[in-house]
């Protein structure tokens, strides 16, 4: 199952959403007539998927390495504090 570099722009607009109402129709049937393109597709977005997936992850691990800083770090105390008292009225 060889992907042509177009095709794969083709799979990636369709999937994001970047294509006209006529393409998207011609897309759909391509889908039900070339079942290797269908499963492309399928892999493609899957991918998609565990990218965003691992981006979310890490965009995660840097907020709570910040947040670890910043409330139990001395030098931080002082903000600590107001936002103790922004939250606590």
């Amino acid at each position: 199952m060889k992907t042509s570099l177009n095709e794969l722009q083709l799979i990636e607009d369709f999937l994001l959403g970047n294509t006209n109402a006529k393409d998207k129709v011609l897309m759909q049937a391509r889908q039900i007539l070339q079942p290797d393109l269908k499963e492309s597709m399928y892999w493609q977005q899957k991918t998609y998927r565990l990218i965003e997936t691992y981006g979310r992850e890490q965009l995660r691990k840097e907020i709570r390495q910040v947040h670890q800083m910043l409330f139990t770090a001395p030098e931080h105390f002082p903000f600590r504090e107001r936002i103790q008292q922004f939250f606590s009225k």
